[in-house]
């Protein structure tokens, strides 16, 4: 019998050779597929996107509108948030003022207390309104008033007053003039109420909470999101961005006259305070009225000062600015 004849097999170093190339492939594959900052990075980014797209859709037709709720978490309590919900915004209720408060008796207040008598909810129901307009009960066809800011009490009455976000002023602000006979209407807005998860949580990614905030400074109730616990996002019935609040009273809500900016980073990089310092931290920035969203890559900045906040926003701002999506 010949040498050709016998089956030929691998040696110990090919062997060894095969081995080694398929741990490189391996190695390579489960690299690839481990979920790390950067990726989940840009998975929040665009799962933050489709919610808010998705809640600004939901909103459209809705008189009371929608909103999405940003929950602090994410491993590092208080400091970020990587669950987002859809929120549903609960009716107006409707209903009669009472006989006193609305005029007040001074027109150049900028508050006054009513009483509200609604028609299509409990008295209970009002602790959760927090804005509140008027229309004339025999002239129908004439527009509501603006909206005022409202501060429920306990049994149906509340502090009504103008809106500084809105810069009411006595000025340029008439309070609605009802009768005993002819009492005013009214329609109070209410909070929105979480639902459910629009996506699985990120384990490697968050949103800064103490880099978030709207406009361009940290100062005013929004002007960082930290300590503020669960944030809605508000969007109107024409799909714009109505209002940022939180889920408390405490605070009332905010009608943005400036991009709110959402700083999403990796999580190792929030719990060691260097969100402005890495590079593939992002923006989202939602543009006020149209509530149009632009994610940007961040401006890696040395400081975490109100300054180095405002930088590493840039880009972010400019494409708020140029209104794309």
């Amino acid at each position: 019998m010949t040498a050709s004849a016998f089956r030929r097999g691998f040696t110990l170093v090919e062997l060894l050779v095969v081995v080694g190339l398929m741990a490189s492939l391996l190695g390579l594959l489960v690299t690839g597929l481990r979920p790390n900052g950067s990726t989940q990075i840009r998975q929040l980014s665009q799962n933050l996107s489709s919610a808010i797209l998705a809640a600004r859709t939901r909103s459209i037709g809705t008189e009371s509108g929608y909103a999405i709720v940003l929950e602090p978490g994410g491993g590092v309590p208080d400091i970020a948030s990587n669950s987002i919900f859809f929120a549903g915004v609960p009716p107006f209720i409707t209903g009669t003022t009472g006989t006193s408060g609305m005029p007040p008796v001074t027109l150049s207040v900028t508050s006054t207390t009513v009483t509200l008598f609604p028609l299509n909810a409990d008295v209970l129901d009002l602790a959760s309104g927090y804005k509140v307009r008027f229309q004339r009960s025999s002239s129908p066809i004439l527009p509501p008033s603006p909206w005022f800011a409202f501060a429920p009490a306990a049994g149906g009455s509340g502090t009504v007053s103008f809106r500084g976000t809105q810069s009411q002023t006595s000025a340029n602000t008439v309070w609605p003039v009802g009768s005993g006979s002819n009492p005013l209407q009214f329609a109070v807005a209410r909070r929105p109420v979480k639902s459910d998860s629009t996506a699985e949580s990120t384990k490697f990614a968050a949103i800064d909470l103490r880099y978030s905030g709207v406009g361009n400074t940290i100062a005013g109730d929004y002007g960082t999101l930290h300590g503020k616990g669960s944030i809605a996002i508000v969007f109107d019935q024409d799909g714009g961005f109505d209002s940022v609040m939180t889920a408390g009273t405490s605070l009332m809500p905010l009608v943005p006259s400036a991009p709110l900016y959402l700083l999403i980073a990796s999580v190792p990089d929030i719990e060691q305070n260097r969100s402005l310092q890495s590079e593939s931290s992002r923006w989202l920035a939602i543009a006020p009225a149209t509530g149009r969203v632009t994610v940007a890559t961040t401006v890696v900045v040395s400081g975490t000062t109100e300054g180095d906040i405002m930088a590493a926003r840039a880009n972010a701002r400019q494409g708020a600015a140029g209104g794309a999506r």
